[in-house]
């Protein structure tokens, strides 16, 4: 029997869900706290910063990873099985970027008022909660209508080859760190070695060593901050007050809601190819609620589900990892200790970390497709890239204060890395590999009429400012919206070609 065998209670921690409570904690704390950094530049003070923009999430996170949990739990008592894994829920890296970089930092820029900037921000994740809830009872409905290589297309590329190449490179922060904590995944986690004699969590082991190594170093100098009671919300109307004031930013908050809804269908997708078989409605109704909390407790950051499933699954998580790590994570904010222990979780071990978990994604991804369709699978990891570039530019131009507004920058970006053509590839990236890849996997099925539909939709979302555009408008996009529906035409036609080679 194994040890994870031995756990009958559903919120006991076995090994794996202390490996996944290790892992998510770290990894929620060191994203947490990237609008702090990311303000800085600009005049924003920490001081002001962590009692404003981060409380708040780690209410809205306990909310809605109590809720994954308790959704385990039913498929756990229904089903008669102890190996449940509940759906892993963290802050969401590209909406924490998007809304610091294109809402709370202009606002500040033209108004010099942090106070207007936060409420602004505070009320894009309330409405971004919002649109979440009024989706969820359409998520099954739609999780029918998506093909599923299209739905794991997007959930590998959510964390495969996007999320984990934003963050990979951080491996070599501290080369020596990042070696070592590397070598240890790929000794106790990815090629499953015993490498004590007791059956010690490897995360664990990944985590504590190269800490101990980065102290001794110098890499890691965690500053005491000592305890201070701060409640988990900000008393403020005011971000309930700004909703209003946050519609100009439907640009930004439109598309990442829908890029957050397909990633919870698509983390529901994986789950399903793990075995684990959840209500995609239920499931975005958690996250929907969760987020909604994050915005009314005054947070700028928001949650997302995971696509991580598979690679927790085999890691041997269960439902307890999303039962506790939501509070302890709870525990470090209510003490005022996040950014003390934040600084226990340095890149260099996180992104070793990430390295399992962007494989087994992968992996679950490839594994679940039929082969046929592979070609549909490697197309949609490619796109991302756009966005990547977009996201490391923005970051780097903003702490650099130079304006993208300026004509001689966009021009030099333009001779540079192509920078329009970058844009239109990463606005909306993630419902673009959506329809690349369903488009593919319907030509492959000869549907040529479902082919030439999806066609339609990237068309009319072009056309709105929901896909290849920086705004929300009617005719946002008017060259993008006519290439797809051209592109509907010639997929349509594709039946008399398909005709044709028959004869």
């Amino acid at each position: 029997m194994s040890s994870n065998s031995k756990v009958t209670s559903w919120w006991g921690m076995t090994r794996g869900d202390i490996d996944a409570t290790i892992a998510q904690v770290g990894l929620n704390l060191a994203q947490m706290i990237i609008p702090v950094f990311l303000l800085l530049p600009v005049g924003i003070s920490a001081m002001f910063s962590v009692p404003h923009l981060l409380p708040g999430y780690a209410l809205g996170f306990l909310v809605g990873g109590l809720g994954l949990a308790f959704l385990g739990k039913e498929i756990r008592n229904r089903e008669g099985r102890t190996d449940v894994t509940a759906h892993v829920y963290g802050n969401n890296v590209p909406a924490i970027l998007a809304f610091t970089l294109s809402i709370m930092l202009p606002i500040y820029l033209e108004t010099h008022d942090q106070i207007l900037a936060w409420e602004v921000t505070a009320s894009a994740v309330i409405w971004t909660g919002i649109i979440k809830l009024i989706s969820a009872p359409f998520a099954k409905t739609l999780r029918t209508v998506i093909p599923m290589p299209a739905s794991m297309t997007v959930f590998g590329a959510a964390m495969y080859s996007y999320l984990a190449l934003v963050l990979l490179q951080r491996l070599f922060d501290n080369p020596l760190v990042g070696i070592i904590a590397l070598a240890i995944v790929a000794s106790a986690v990815l090629a499953q070695l015993r490498i004590t004699r007791f059956n010690i969590p490897p995360f664990l082991i990944v985590w504590l060593l190269p800490l101990a190594i980065g102290i001794i170093n110098g890499y890691v100098k965690p500053a005491w901050t000592g305890f201070s009671f701060t409640a988990p919300w900000v008393a403020s109307l005011g971000p309930v007050g700004a909703l209003g004031k946050a519609l100009p930013y439907f640009s930004v908050i439109v598309p990442m809601a829908v890029y957050q809804i397909l990633q919870d269908i698509a983390a529901v997708e994986g789950g399903a190819a793990a075995g684990d078989e959840y209500d995609a409605r239920k499931v975005l109704l958690c996250d929907g609620l969760g987020t909604l909390v994050c915005g009314l407790a005054g947070s700028v950051v928001t949650p997302v589900v995971y696509a991580l499933h598979p690679p927790y699954k085999a890691m041997g998580a269960r439902i307890g990892f999303q039962v506790w790590t939501p509070v302890v994570f709870m525990a470090i904010v209510a003490f005022g200790m996040t950014m003390f222990v934040s600084q226990l979780f340095p890149w260099s071990i996180l992104s070793a970390m990430i390295a399992y978990v962007s494989i087994g994604v992968g992996m679950a991804t490839l594994g679940r497709v039929p082969r046929k369709y592979h070609n549909a699978v490697l197309l949609g990891f490619v796109i991302p890239c756009g966005a990547i570039v977009i996201s490391a530019l923005n970051s780097a131009l903003s702490a650099l204060g130079v304006q993208l507004s300026n004509p001689n920058v966009q021009t030099a970006l333009n001779k540079s890395v192509y920078w329009s053509s970058l844009q239109g590839l990463s606005s909306g990236f993630l419902f673009l590999v959506l329809v690349v890849s369903a488009v593919l996997t319907e030509l492959i099925d000869r549907h040529f009429t479902k082919a030439a539909i999806w066609c339609l939709i990237a068309s009319a979302f072009s056309w709105v400012g929901l896909l290849h555009a920086a705004r929300i408008g009617w005719g946002a996009a008017p060259q993008y919206a006519l290439g797809w529906l051209v592109a509907a035409i010639i997929v349509y036609a594709a039946r008399w070609w398909a005709d044709i080679s028959a004869i």
